[in-house]
């Protein structure tokens, strides 16, 4: 008979969501348990040590808001000890064979020249001072730049656009809507300069896992959850298998939180027999599904009706790359963007605010780019490529590779498009969704992922609580320093 224990919430996934998840339900004095099925907590928030330097699982050790965002707000709020590094500059930019660094948006000019800057103030003008036309909502972000400027004589302010979405996004210009790039490009303005975690990302990954299990959270590593139970059209908890050992339990818990993604929580939802696929306890994860054009399990297909749909939708992904470099790459804490490669987006030197990342004597370099293809072979060809192009005769001697990853689909989990976002709530009474595919419009990575955590508290508050959990936005005006200066650091940073 499988071990049987209560708790007031079973939280799915210990990744960055599943953990502030667990922390704010500690903080409301509930039972938590935490399911993880990896021997380590973080998911794609974390790093491991291989010859001497952080290689990261998934992010780039990187804050997209730093002090100013909202997860270190919540950090805050959780008391969770952290220290970020924000960036020196607006960024730098390796075009014509140089790298310009520019401290402020006025200085793109150097890097644009006269009449390609007039443009990119002309097109930042429209992106930031209006809402979309009605005629602009339906546009992707591609439609809306050919009908504005051309390729082919503006190199390298259509490689700006590009290479941004491509390094905050991880999908094409194709692939997102528009008004998606406008709440985004608003919301990097308005919350300032991106940061690095000091220690990393599994640095903070270590001190929310620290500060859950000191709370008294149950944390089961290296389990399985095989089903989630249901009662009476609510959930009633999980069964859970441990990898090492093969024994079972039941968690039993009035309330789940999946941090695992609306598809493959979908997959451990008990059916009642009879019951529609799409239909009722599963609305919102099959119209995520229906949106991204994913088969179903067993054969079965997407669309409201099981209905067969033969055409994949892009989902994001990327191939990231580390790199040992002898000789520093980036005079400064920021982003280095590449207008001139055929495939990389961007570098971070994450290294220039915590030099314990790369081994002693060492840069630690991270390159992104999108992935175009299915082929893995083809795309890291085309990163090599685009790094001798990058650092010449040094790439191999001083600069070498450390590791290559891809990520795609459902590894690292909840991997969903900018702007095709789900709501926490299921439709299952009791179980709900956070995590990368439950963030708000406009809010990138880690950001989106502690504002799914508020998304989740305010709905289940309710309108009546004084104040929501999710804050609003900075006021538009803060956008405006970014012409001289990056808007100074958060006093409490």
């Amino acid at each position: 008979m499988a071990d049987t224990r209560d708790y007031d919430v079973v939280v799915i996934g210990a990744g960055l969501g599943g953990l502030l998840s667990a922390a704010q339900f500690l903080r409301r004095g509930q039972r938590v348990a935490i399911v993880e099925r990896l021997a380590h907590p973080g998911g794609r928030f974390t790093a491991k040590t291989f010859h001497g330097a952080q290689v990261s699982t998934g992010a780039v050790h990187m804050l997209p808001f730093g002090t100013n965002g909202e997860l270190a707000a919540m950090l805050r709020a959780l008391g969770v000890p952290h220290h970020i590094h924000d960036s020196e500059v607006f960024a730098s930019f390796h075009a014509r064979g140089r790298q310009y660094v520019c401290r402020s948006v006025l200085q793109l000019a150097r890097v644009l020249g006269p009449r390609q800057f007039a443009e990119f103030v002309r097109l930042g003008g429209a992106m930031l001072l209006r809402q979309p036309l009605p005629e602009e909502r339906g546009q992707t972000y591609r439609e809306w730049l050919d009908s504005r400027i051309s390729r082919a004589t503006s190199p390298e302010l259509y490689a700006y656009f590009e290479r941004v979405c491509h390094f905050a996004l991880s999908v094409d210009l194709d692939d997102v809507l528009y008004p998606e790039i406008v709440e985004t490009t608003k919301n990097m303005f308005r919350y300032g300069a991106p940061g690095i975690v000091d220690g990393g990302c599994a640095a903070l990954t270590g001190e929310l896992e620290r500060r859950v299990v000191a709370g008294g959270a149950d944390l089961r590593l290296q389990h399985d959850v095989t089903t989630i139970e249901q009662a009476d059209g609510a959930v009633s908890g999980v069964r859970v298998r441990a990898k090492t050992t093969g024994d079972e339990a039941l968690l039993r818990a009035p309330m789940v939180i999946s941090n695992i993604g609306p598809w493959a929580t979908r997959r451990l939802v008990a059916i009642p027999e009879g019951a529609a696929v799409a239909a009722g306890a599963l609305a919102a994860q099959a119209a995520q599904a229906a949106r991204e054009r994913i088969p179903l399990p067993g054969g079965e297909h997407d669309g409201p009706s099981g209905t067969e749909s033969t055409v994949p939708r892009a989902v994001a992904s990327g191939l990231k790359v580390h790199l040992l470099s002898d000789e520093s790459i980036i005079p400064h804490r920021g982003i280095m963007y590449c207008l001139d490669t055929e495939r990389i987006a961007g570098v971070v030197q994450p290294s220039n605010s915590d030099r314990r990342l790369a081994p002693p004597g060492k840069h630690l370099l991270i390159t992104h780019q999108l992935m175009r293809g299915e082929d893995v072979n083809v795309e890291r060809e085309a990163a090599r490529a685009d790094l001798r192009r990058l650092f010449g005769d040094d790439f191999g001697t001083k600069v070498t590779i450390l590791t290559m990853s891809q990520y795609r689909g459902e590894w690292p989990v909840n991997r969903a498009m900018q702007g095709e976002d789900v709501s926490p709530a299921t439709g299952v009474a009791g179980l709900y969704l956070v995590g990368d595919a439950v963030k708000p419009s406009g809010y990138l990575m880690v950001e989106g992922v502690a504002q799914s955590v508020n998304a989740l508290l305010d709905t289940l508050d309710g309108p009546a609580i004084p104040a929501p959990h999710t804050p609003p936005k900075p006021p538009k005006r803060r956008a405006f320093r970014w012409l001289v200066a990056p808007p100074p650091p958060h006093p409490g940073s």
